[in-house]
């Protein structure tokens, strides 16, 4: 039904590994040569994950993973935190994409993706907020400061993932991993006019030697004035334009009362 429109892409989201079985892991392989679209996984998360994939199956869960046809371009492979280097080297063959979500990592205690290795490795890596449960606010600009920071503590190298490259996974990197670099991730003629305009007048900011620094390590989510996708303003003075915030509040209420009453 959504094959055609120009805003909606379908995916496949099957959860992980050791949540799948073979037969699933090859129903999902046949979509995915049938529809060629993407398809996002959590994969190696926890040490616990790997140690279990190697009892019940002999290999890790990325090697399995290789091993019924479900790497490629179209690939998603979430978290990450344990990594060696048959890892790197099936991601990197097969040109699939590493999506690190620190927050989530940091709040679960799931352990630390090697994004500087990962990225000294040529592998394309994007950022992600992985879901309510475990991010809280689920902002990007804060996932950005975490990521550079944890990047360094985990390499020990103060120039690891600096803050140009910060704004890339979290931008072109990410569009890439969903296949639309060729749409939006960069301003560029031709492609989507998916913006976000910061302020970067405020106190905290000052002095302002380097945006792109500012905006990494000194910027909230407060300092967004304006958003627009596709070229419609969705955000416009810190308002939304198009969906009220009181519905957003009641409904957010609703869902937390039918929750804790389960």
């Amino acid at each position: 039904d959504f094959k055609q429109h120009p805003r909606i892409n379908v995916a496949l989201g099957p959860h992980a590994p050791y949540t799948l079985s073979d037969d699933n892991l090859d129903k999902v392989a046949a979509l995915l040569n049938q529809l060629d679209i993407g398809v996002q996984m959590h994969v190696h998360e926890t040490a616990h994950e790997v140690e279990e994939s190697l009892k019940l199956h002999g290999k890790r869960p990325l090697a399995r993973i290789a091993e019924h046809g479900l790497l490629g371009p179209n690939f998603q492979a979430v978290h990450m935190t344990q990594i060696d280097n048959s890892d790197l080297d099936l991601l990197l063959a097969n040109n699939s994409s590493l999506i690190h979500c620190p927050h989530s990592n940091l709040k679960l205690a799931s352990g630390f993706c090697p994004v500087d290795r990962v990225w000294q490795a040529g592998i394309n890596v994007a950022l992600g907020t992985d879901g309510a449960a475990s991010n809280n606010n689920l902002s990007m600009l804060e996932e950005m400061r975490t990521a550079a920071l944890l990047a360094k503590a985990v390499s020990r190298s103060a120039t690891a993932l600096n803050a140009h490259q910060t704004l890339r996974i979290a931008t072109l990197n990410g569009a890439r991993a969903l296949g639309l670099a060729e749409q939006t991730g960069s301003l560029e003629v031709g492609k989507l006019a998916d913006l976000v305009s910061i302020n970067l007048s405020g106190l905290s900011a000052q002095p302002v030697h380097d945006p792109v620094s500012q905006l990494v390590y000194a910027c909230s989510n407060d300092a967004v004035e304006h958003v627009w996708v596709g070229g419609k303003q969705l955000v416009n003075n810190q308002q939304l334009t198009r969906m009220n915030a009181a519905e957003i509040r009641a409904k957010a209420s609703e869902w937390r009362k039918r929750i804790q009453a389960e």
